[in-house]
């Protein structure tokens, strides 16, 4: 396979992944996607032990920095349709809908940590 070959067949697999991630998620998603969360028990537990973990970690940067690995690791726990779901909630404008979706699901699953 030719050099250009390679490079075209490796732009055509990361395109859609590319557009993917620059689509937004729209409340529904959001909302759905994390409360997929719930209905799982492993899922409920790496939420909640990452939920008390950023807790813990609060605004400070080396805590975070420290246990960057450790929420990775429950950030694949939960799952990648959980991540895309938590950052587009993240990334959302307060107040938007999909902020409101993401504040709702949270609570909702915080409501199953003990």
């Amino acid at each position: 396979m030719s050099k250009f070959s390679a490079a075209l067949v490796a732009a055509l697999l990361l395109a859609p992944a590319a557009y993917a991630a620059d689509q937004k998620m729209a409340a529904p998603d959001i909302k759905k996607n994390l409360e997929a969360a719930a209905s799982d028990p492993a899922k409920v537990k790496a939420y909640c032990s990452m939920s008390k973990k950023m807790d813990e970690i609060g605004d400070d940067e080396k805590k975070a920095e420290a246990a960057g690995d450790e929420i990775d690791g429950y950030f694949k726990t939960l799952g990648d349709d959980f991540e895309n779901a938590w950052d587009a909630g993240q990334d959302a404008a307060d107040g938007s809908p999909e902020a409101t979706a993401m504040d709702e699901s949270v609570a909702a699953l915080d409501a199953k940590c003990k």
